[in-house]
């Protein structure tokens, strides 16, 4: 019986082993039946690229290269994040058609993929550069992928993946203005329009946390949290918007910021209130030359905050000695 057993497992186990390498070699054939979207010529245009604009429904987003850097055509040219324009060209190049549909236009409204009817999933990316342009209409999900024609043909393709791309041209925008490690920040000084002045300070390099100077020692203790929160508002900041600074009516600022650090980089900034929204501008950065602290120190622009972060800057001693006892 014993033997008879084994035996039985033993056809059960070659069957098994059988049947995964079917489905192997299954899935092995499909994908080398699988080919790129983009043709050869279609590649090395985008690997060339000079713009790219992404439409859907009625908004529109233009994204050009300047000096080296792709800028957001709507928003005077501000830098747009590098890893949106590359996850967007990453996913146009790996793009793979797993199955030709329809090449009947009538269909093409149904499938998302009219743009004289765009539905919710009807996106168009159009890729320019000096040899020309690839235009791609990106309509519904089907299972897994999605379905995608060319701007000037009929024929409806499967693709292998879902693409999907934002066309707010303000999440395009690398908004990140400063970026300085709370460890480096060595000392600070906030001075209100009124004149009051904060003179922040640490106690030894490579501490993490701010003292407020002149505090006696009841008083400091237990402050870091709301120090701190101050100083990071500024060092670790990510705009909400940005505008040129030539079409703001600027006054005298609210608020004026410096912060230095170990290494010896200084940073000012100063805030403003503009009919009720806020706006920092970053009006001095230096730093040595083998210091890599990044902070957009472009004179051209203001960057808009919202109320959370203005309400982290804008505090006074009285804030945070009463904030302390509060607690």
């Amino acid at each position: 019986m014993k033997v008879k057993l084994v035996a039985v497992l033993a056809v059960i186990s070659i069957l098994l082993i059988a049947v995964a390498l079917q489905r192997q070699g299954s899935d092995r054939v499909d994908d080398l039946q699988s080919r790129q979207l983009l043709s050869e010529e279609q590649l090395a245009l985008v690997n060339q690229l000079d713009s790219l604009v992404l439409a859907k429904a009625d908004v529109e987003v233009e994204v050009v290269r300047d000096n080296g850097r792709w800028g957001v055509v709507s928003k005077d040219l501000f830098p747009a994040q590098p890893e949106r324009v590359a996850a967007l060209l990453h996913a146009v190049r790996g793009a793979r058609v797993t199955e030709a549909q329809t090449d009947n236009p009538e269909y093409h409204a149904r499938l998302g993929l009219d743009l004289n009817a765009p539905g919710d999933s009807t996106l168009q990316v159009t890729l320019n550069s000096a040899e020309g342009s690839v235009g791609i209409i990106f309509g519904n999900q089907v299972g897994g992928g999605q379905v995608a024609r060319f701007a000037h043909e009929d024929q409806v393709w499967l693709i292998n993946r879902p693409f999907s791309m934002t066309v707010n041209d303000v999440e395009w925008l690398d908004l990140q203005v400063t970026q300085i490690p709370m460890t480096q920040a060595a000392s600070a000084r906030w001075i209100h329009a009124d004149g009051e002045m904060l003179e922040l300070e640490k106690t030894g390099e490579g501490d993490y946390n701010f003292r407020l100077a002149g505090l006696k020692g009841a008083q400091q203790q237990g402050n870091e949290r709301w120090i701190n929160s101050m100083v990071l508002a500024l060092i670790d900041l990510r705009a909400q918007d940005v505008k040129l600074r030539s079409e703001l009516e600027l006054d005298e600022p609210m608020l004026q910021m410096q912060v230095a650090t170990w290494s010896g980089a200084e940073l000012e900034a100063s805030l403003y209130d503009v009919d009720g929204r806020y706006w920092l501008l970053v009006d001095r950065f230096e730093q040595s030359e083998e210091s890599n602290l990044g902070v957009n120190a472009d004179k051209r622009w203001a960057f808009q905050l919202g109320i959370g972060q203005v309400e982290n800057l804008n505090k006074r001693q009285s804030d945070i000695v009463r904030g302390t006892e509060a607690e």
